[in-house]
């Protein structure tokens, strides 16, 4: 039996009084979302909170076993690594409907009735994929379309990147796609290859990037982020490329100015504030020196063009990003998240990054800090501290993405996904931590504690948050024991996000079946959709 860190009824103690006393006043909850029923990009949102606040059905006393459960699953082409998205009100013969769109590693893309799972277009294909073999290294195969994908609900249009090959292997192209959200049908001027100007002096390479990377669509233009595979193999480099909606071949791009490596490979690809920057986090490079923007977090201005300025207050390295370089120890392992304005702090914008050692970071963006100062565990950034296992053995311990819910008087609220020990006063192995941002009394400078931690999990993906405001917070995760090329056996956990306690666990007839690590649930229009395998699965109440 898994241990639990601590009871449901003590945890919400400990995280009520606490917040009282440690968060200083809260910041006001957001009004519940409208159009609950879309999911338009990875996490829901720009900024990648992965926060529905306006779920009214799924609540903490409907979310349990008998009535809640599987409702349908519906089998693709090809394995899915990305997040599935959901747009409400699409045109049908029958009238609006909502469809769920979910693309594979056979290059192809898909939308299915979010109600039955029936298909309702599809499979589109964007090329032939290439199969591991032709590649240097990696531990996805064959390898299509990979990343979330994004749309745009004004132009009513679906927009996917695909490896492909139209010589059986030799040749690697990356195309980009634009497709009709009612029909699939492929968007005048599209697909286009991904073929941008050199930068840095590098030039593009498909046969050497991997693109893992939720796409981000920002002022009509498509941000597509690149990586290496797995196994750090070839002359790769962390790559933005810019395609713009109205002239694909128009294409801009940046590339970390590493010797090699500084991949952006984390799933959430880039976040987005309101002033249309992009961060992203990039992973190790082969630097044993000079700060060359690995193992950093950089922002990358989008008007009037795609640009990193190199100066300080534009990203943010730990202290020990040498360290961090030599030993495959990724800050870019997740993508940023940017954390709405609190009130009360000193640096009230700030973003949140945690790597593979296991420390979280808080950053302040209007000021990313260049090479911070701490001593590679704490005093980094605006704060940081150990969030899983014991962040100094090199073992790789969080991945993915983070999520965000603001539970009003209750908190603030970041969930991590990680492996490894949990932090105190937890005693489990991996799984979720919740961590409740505050300030401190003085300075009123930001920080975070442990609020709970959830059961023990082997692989948590990237969790997802459910509400209705700052009522019923729900964390939605899946547990995947995947390895490698290896699938896993999944479980969809429900979460009470004021506690950690465990509301629901899909086993026996609700079973997820096989998943891939790192994967994260769609919840909209009080359902709950699955990318598990070469299968799409749909939970939701029993009545609906």
């Amino acid at each position: 039996m898994r241990r639990r860190s601590i009871s449901p009824v003590a945890a919400f103690g400990v995280a009520l009084v606490a917040a009282l006393i440690f968060a200083g006043p809260p910041q006001a909850s957001p009004a519940p979302a409208g159009g609950t029923a879309d999911v338009l990009t990875f996490h829901g949102d720009a900024a990648r909170t992965g926060w529905n606040a306006g779920e009214s059905s799924l609540t903490l006393q409907r979310v349990r076993p008998g009535s809640f459960g599987k409702v349908w699953s519906t089998s693709v082409d090809g394995e899915i690594y990305a997040e599935p998205l959901v747009a409400s009100g699409v045109p049908g013969p029958s009238g609006p409907r909502t469809l769920v769109y979910v693309v594979t590693e056979r290059d192809l893309a898909y939308a299915l009735d979010g109600s039955t799972g029936a298909r309702v277009w599809g499979p589109v294909a964007l090329g032939t994929p290439v199969a591991r073999a032709d590649l240097p290294c990696g531990d996805i195969d064959p390898v299509g379309i990979t990343a979330t994908p994004v749309v745009d609900r004004a132009s009513s249009t679906l927009y996917a990147v695909g490896l492909t090959t139209p010589d059986g292997g030799r040749t690697k192209v990356y195309k980009a796609a634009a497709l009709d959200l009612a029909t699939g049908r492929v968007r005048a001027g599209w697909p286009v290859a991904i073929a941008p100007p050199p930068s840095a002096g590098r030039r593009f390479d498909a046969g050497a990037q991997q693109q893992r990377g939720a796409l981000a669509l920002v002022n009509g233009v498509v941000y597509v982020p690149f990586g290496g595979y797995w196994g750090d193999c070839g002359d790769y480099h962390g790559w933005v490329v810019g395609v713009p909606a109205a002239s694909p071949a128009s294409q801009q791009a940046y590339a970390t100015p590493t010797g090699r490596e500084g991949g952006i490979w984390a799933t959430g690809g880039a976040a987005t504030d309101s002033d249309a920057a992009l961060y992203v986090a990039t992973g190790n490079s082969d630097s044993t020196g000079p700060m060359d923007f690995g193992d950093a977090v950089l922002r990358l201005t989008t008007r009037p063009a795609l640009r990193f300025s190199g100066a300080p207050r534009d990203y943010f390295a730990p202290s020990n990003y040498v360290a961090l370089n030599n030993t495959d120890g990724d800050l870019g392992s997740t993508a940023p998240l940017v954390l709405p304005p609190q009130s009360g702090s000193s640096t009230p914008r700030l973003l949140f990054i945690a790597g593979k050692q296991g420390v979280g970071y808080l950053v302040n963006r209007d000021d990313l800090g260049g090479v911070s100062k701490g001593s590679g565990i704490t005093g980094e950034g605006v704060y940081s501290r150990c969030v899983f296992g014991t962040c100094q053995e090199g073992r790789p311990e969080v991945f993915s993405a983070a999520a965000y819910w603001d539970a009003g008087g209750a908190g603030r609220l970041i969930l991590v996904p990680g492996r490894g020990e949990q932090p105190s006063p937890c005693g489990g192995s991996g799984g979720v931590v919740a961590l409740r941002l505050g300030t401190n009394g003085e300075s009123h400078a930001s920080m975070f504690d442990v609020a709970w931690c959830s059961a023990s999990m082997d692989v948590a993906g990237a969790p997802a948050v459910s509400s209705s405001g700052d009522t019923n917070g729900i964390v939605w995760v899946v547990d995947s024991r995947a390895s490698g090329l290896r699938a896993g056996a999944g479980t969809l956990y429900a979460l009470n996000a004021l506690t950690g306690a465990t509301l629901y666990a899909s086993s026996g007839q609700d079973a997820l079946g096989s998943a891939h690590q790192f994967i994260t649930p769609a919840v909209a229009g009080g359902r709950v959709y699955v990318g598990a395998g070469h299968m799409v699965v749909a939970y939701a109440l029993h009545d609906r």
